[in-house]
């Protein structure tokens, strides 16, 4: 009776449960619990369970390993359209690889323009002696190639009619097919490439060169094969000369041979394409100029700029030549142009990697020409600084020289002319030695050096003989510094006829002529000529200032400080007007306020003696001792006139 109690009340538990559960009443009992709990009961419903609850166990295990299969069915099939994904993708990118490949191959092919070597066709016997046609190719490729890179010329490949910006490639054809095949392919359908090809012949008397440049023409050269270098050196110059004419020219120039060259120029410059005729007239103005003089040249390069207003060149060389002449308002202008157009196109008619240095160079002119000497000259440098090898100005030295001595520093500017090179190979040759000559005028005349001055008078003259054109412009470009030496030592009368040929429109000629009257203390005639210098260079500061310096030595210290004022209005970074208003002021007992003169000045030009020097008296007036002393020990260590010298010694002990 108790085990039954117990089973109804295990019974009536498990039926009240799900009662209470969210089914709510009425559930059916679950089948499981049902038959276990019977099992308890009788052992047949036992064994009936066991086998109900084996087959359930089989059924289950069989889904499992049904899902399983399915599982790596699906996985499967899963990382398949990965691949194929990732296979698309491998194949649209392949293509697209090689699409562009193609396009480069055909873009690289239509903008094609080299000059190409073909191999030459040779006689089995000469090709048996070692002349086969890619030999004989090779060799011709090579001299060509030489030539070159001989020639030196500012002008950017891209900027010839027929170019050839690549330089030069020897075309020997291989067999099969390859992408070399395929790229020599599209280039003769799609470029514009120029072939040298040709042959060998050989006869009685030796062979029989003949090179063809496409439909430019042909040449052709005879000899032994013997000579075999030779004639291709006489072959390949006349190929230079068919396939880039202004190379040859410059080429030719730069070897002696300057009237082949100069031909070469007169018939692109009457008949050549448009910019090759701009080209060619500044060939010819540039050898014009040292054998006719500047006049004539800058006949040449202005018709040349009229032509090619961008070309930088062209600007450039008329502002050179009118600087010779001593027209510096009209220097000033044209370099002025050559600056805009060598930044706006520079890239188009020289060498990338030159442009930054031209444009250095061309602010420092413009510096110059108002006054900016400290800034012209970190210009120039910097202008050297960033010049590719091979590129940089022959002139350099001779013109930091020239800078160097305007800024009162004539030690420095000889050491700089004597760095300058003693031979300049190039063709406009005769520009940078009439350079040097101005340049060394310019020192001695600073350091005070008259015998100087007529030392390098006669060596000019010497170098006339073989620069004619020096002659024509010698009364603009040396007469000048050598009528002031010659004023210096009282030979007034050498001086006079010095200057009585100088041109009425030269700027410093007007100027040594106002120095000349005023050593002779010829007042009203300095003062004439000082007033026709100012009317020609109004916007230059340099006339007014040596016009100031000339009335403070007469004792006019007031009409002295009206000239400097002007002179600084004109370049107010100009240090001989400020130097001279603070000697005016000294002069007027107001060395206080000149200080500020010698301070400015100093700026300007920070290794002047004289500065230095006057600015030590004019602090000692002030009553500051210690910053005279200073001074005076500054002055002591750069360049000083004897006269100067001696001032120092008296008031430095004083």
């Amino acid at each position: 009776m108790i085990e039954n109690k117990a089973v109804g009340a295990g019974v009536s538990e498990e039926v009240e449960g799900p009662e209470s559960g969210p089914e709510g009443a009425g559930a059916a009992p679950d089948a499981v619990a049902f038959g276990a709990a019977m099992a308890r009961a009788s052992g047949a419903v036992d064994s009936e369970l066991i086998a109900y609850l084996g087959d359930q166990r089989h059924h289950l295990h069989e889904q499992f390993k049904h899902l399983a299969e399915q599982y790596k069915q699906l996985r499967l099939i899963t990382w398949e359209k990965r691949l194929g994904v990732l296979l698309r993708i491998a194949t649209a990118f392949t293509g697209l690889a090689i699409a562009i490949g193609l396009a480069f191959l055909i873009w690289s092919a239509a903008s094609s323009n080299d000059l190409v070597i073909d191999s030459f066709q040779v006689p089995p016997e000469l090709a048996a002696k070692g002349l086969s046609g890619p030999v004989v190719a090779a060799k011709l490729s090579d001299k060509i190639a030489a030539m070159q890179a001989q020639t030196v010329s500012q002008r950017a490949p891209k900027s010839y009619a027929n170019g050839l910006p690549d330089g030069l490639k020897l075309d020997i054809p291989e067999t099969g097919v390859s992408l070399s095949e395929l790229d020599r392919f599209l280039r003769e359908k799609l470029g514009h490439d120029l072939h040298i090809g040709g042959e060998m012949v050989q006869t009685g008397t030796g062979i029989v060169l003949t090179a063809r440049a496409g439909t430019d023409g042909s040449a052709t050269v005879v000899g032994s094969d013997a000579d075999i270098d030779p004639l291709l050196q006489k072959l390949a110059e006349q190929v230079y000369r068919i396939t880039q004419p202004y190379r040859f020219s410059v080429w030719l120039r730069t070897r002696g041979r300057e009237e082949e060259g100069n031909a070469i120029l007169r018939q692109l410059a009457a008949s050549g394409p448009p910019g090759e005729r701009a080209w060619a007239y500044n060939g010819l103005g540039a050898s014009a100029m040292a054998r006719q003089g500047s006049e004539v040249g800058m006949g040449l390069w202005r018709h040349a700029f009229a032509l090619d207003p961008d070309n930088y060149l062209l600007a450039a060389n008329i502002g050179r030549a009118e600087h010779t002449l001593g027209r510096e308002e009209d220097s000033a202008r044209y370099d002025a142009k050559a600056l805009a157009a060598v930044t706006a196109h520079g890239q188009d008619y020289t060498p990338a990697d030159r442009v930054d240095g031209l444009v250095h160079g061309y602010r420092s002119l413009l510096l110059w020409h108002h006054g900016a000497l400290q800034e012209s000259l970190e210009q120039l440098r910097a202008a050297e600084s960033v010049a590719v090898p091979g590129s940089a100005n022959p002139g350099f030295f001779s013109i930091q020289a020239e800078l160097l001595a305007a800024l009162h520093e004539p030690g420095a500017a000889r050491i700089s002319l004597l760095d300058a090179p003693a031979t300049i190979n190039s063709a406009p040759a005769g520009n940078f030695v009439m350079e040097s000559f101005i340049a060394r005028l310019t020192v001695v005349l600073e350091a005070r050096d008259w015998p100087g001055a007529l030392t390098a008078d006669r060596d000019f003259a010497r170098s006339a003989v073989q620069y004619p054109g020096f002659a024509r412009d010698k009364p603009a470009a040396i007469d000048p510094a050598v009528g002031l030496a010659e004023a210096h030592m009282g030979n007034f009368a050498d001086a006079e006829a010095r200057l009585k040929s100088t041109l009425g429109d030269c700027y410093s000629c007007l100027r040594a002529r106002a120095q000349v009257a005023a050593l002779q203390k010829q007042n009203a005639r300095a003062d004439y000529w000082f007033a026709r210098a100012t009317s020609a260079g109004p916007s230059m500061p340099f006339a007014e200032a040596e016009w100031g310096e000339v009335l403070l030595a007469r004792g006019d210290a007031d009409a002295a400080i009206e000239k400097f004022k002007l002179s600084n209005a004109k370049g107010p970074k100009f240090a001989d007007p400020l130097e001279g208003w603070g000697e005016a002021l000294m002069a007027k007992n107001q060395s206080h306020l000149a200080l500020a003169k010698f301070e400015d000045a100093n700026r300007y030009a920070p290794n002047w003696g004289r500065l230095h020097l006057k600015w030590g008296e004019a602090l000692g007036y002030a009553g500051k001792a210690a910053d005279a002393k200073a001074e005076f020990a500054r002055a002591a260590t750069l360049d000083l006139a004897p006269s100067e010298k001696a001032e120092l010694t008296q008031v430095s002990h004083g």
